[in-house]
């Protein structure tokens, strides 16, 4: 016969409680520690809140679970059988009694020294706060009636990730409701909402450097990164704690916008997804530290390992994907980590608790300040400004020549003259733009624009040869030139 342990008789379920006398938590927790080892019991886990373990040492049948669980004035001793028989009655309270008795001795034996050596040990291998059960459940309450809502739904410990989340969404329903499109919105509309554009963003409207990082390219976009938020805050917030995870998530948002104007030559990038490689940065950085008990840090640095690879290998193959953010919001969550670590060791430190996020917010925004200058005042900015006007000639050039196809005679080599004289002025403006310090692909870009240009001059010479025929004159080195300059468009693009 068993029954349910929320119904065991009295016997088979024993609690006591347990008095510090004068004893600090570092040493009560030691004490505690040592006197489950004393008796040979296995430990389930341990915490800064006490102790699971179970009384079966591999040599008796009978096995209870005992929890001591700190409290303010002392420690409550708990053991419940977990095997539920009629033959186990009485052997709960026994446990109860052998723990307290070994206590009491061991308190004794254990000079102060031993306990802050043994404390650094055990301290390595504290379970996470989300995960021990000693604790009050500091992650969202998912329930079959409460479904998805429940990750929209700010609670303790998990209270930015659905706010970013639900503001997210709102900034995308709004831009659908003002006529974005659902699915592939334009560059020139995610410019006007606040997309890290080269010419603005550097052009003094830095704060796109923030906005960005709420808006998207279109439903999927915001679908795959708010699930990625959602499992990446789901563990970490309630790690990290509300000031940690926000400033993190800001702060890899914005080097992640830097860099990605850093590394393109000229861009038009949104999305949420540089900061959250940076949560995911700041994980790894946790990980790669004893900070995490081992027996959690392989599974999970396997899992958050693989989402990072497999994205930058995807992002990387696949088109229109901003890897250059990726990598930006990665390496700042690594730094960030890695600053927030000495605080997580020392979660009873008030100063070094509200000193990282301000030291880590202070070197990122400076870091950023700085890059943003240099990129403000470099010749990119120039170049980008200037090469517009020469689309601005070449728009106007063609618009002029398609809108006399039906002319012929004097009329048509006026045009064609007209054509020839803006494609002139276009080659002049890209030469003095390749003088510029510019990237290599800036260089072979102005040659090949260079290039387009002669050939469509060349047109104009050779449609003026006989201009009686009009603009639509098909002879063979015509076509010729035309193949010539639709190989040279497809090489733009």
């Amino acid at each position: 016969m068993s029954w349910p342990a929320e119904k065991l008789p009295r016997n088979m379920k024993t609690e006591q409680h347990l008095s510090k006398n004068g004893l600090t938590d570092k040493q009560f927790l030691v004490i505690a520690f040592e006197t489950v080892k004393y008796l040979g019991w296995r430990i389930r886990f341990i915490s800064d809140a006490g102790v699971i373990a179970y009384t079966d040492n591999g040599e008796h049948s009978w096995n209870g679970e005992i929890t001591v669980k700190l409290k303010e004035s002392g420690a409550i001793v708990q053991c419940v059988t977990i095997s539920n028989l009629l033959n186990d009655c009485g052997r709960s309270e026994a446990a109860v009694r052998a723990f307290i008795f070994s206590f009491e001795k061991l308190k004794s034996e254990i000079s102060e020294d031993e306990v802050r050596e043994k404390y650094k040990t055990y301290k390595k291998d504290f379970v996470p706060a989300y995960e021990d059960t000693l604790k009050p459940d500091i992650r969202p309450k998912f329930h079959f009636f409460g479904g998805l809502l429940s990750f929209f739904k700010p609670a303790t410990g998990y209270f930015f990730t659905p706010i970013l989340i639900v503001l997210n969404i709102l900034i995308y329903l709004i831009m659908v409701c003002s006529g974005i499109s659902v699915f592939e919105p334009d560059a020139a509309s995610m410019t006007v909402w606040g997309a890290n554009a080269t010419i603005y963003t550097l052009g003094g409207q830095w704060w796109r450097l923030i906005t960005s990082c709420f808006i998207h390219f279109g439903f999927i976009h915001l679908l795959l990164n708010m699930y990625a938020l959602a499992f990446v805050g789901l563990f970490l917030e309630p790690y990290l704690g509300r000031a940690k995870f926000i400033t993190a998530y800001l702060l890899a948002g914005i080097f992640a916008s830097v860099i990605s104007l850093w590394w393109h030559d000229n861009t038009v990038s949104a999305g949420a997804s540089g900061a959250i490689f940076g949560l995911y940065g700041v994980f790894l950085a946790l990980l790669s530290t004893n900070h995490i008990k081992h027996s959690m840090r392989k599974g999970l640095l396997t899992n958050i390992g693989l989402f990072v690879v497999y994205n930058l290998v995807y992002g990387y193959f696949k088109v229109g994907i901003d890897n250059a953010a990726h990598l930006g919001g990665l390496l700042a969550g690594l730094m960030i980590g890695y600053a927030y670590y000495p605080a997580l060791q020392k979660p009873g430190k008030a100063l070094l608790k509200w000193l990282t996020p301000i030291l880590s917010a202070t070197v990122v925004i400076l870091v950023s300040a700085v890059i943003y200058i240099n990129l403000a005042k470099s010749d990119k900015v120039t170049y980008q400004k200037q090469i517009q006007e020469f689309y601005k000639i070449d728009t106007n050039a063609l618009k002029v020549l398609r809108g006399q196809e039906n002319s012929t005679g004097e009329e048509l080599s006026r045009v064609l003259q007209q054509g020839k004289s803006a494609w002139s002025h276009g080659i002049e403006l890209l030469t003095e733009l390749d003088k510029m310090n510019l990237s290599n692909r800036l260089h072979l870009r102005n040659q090949t624009l260079i290039k387009y240009c002669r050939l469509r001059i060349k047109t104009c010479e050779l449609i003026a040869l006989a201009p009686e025929q009009g603009i639509n004159s098909y002879s063979p080195e015509i076509q010729q030139i035309n193949t010539k300059i639709g190989k040279v468009l497809d090489d733009l693009k």
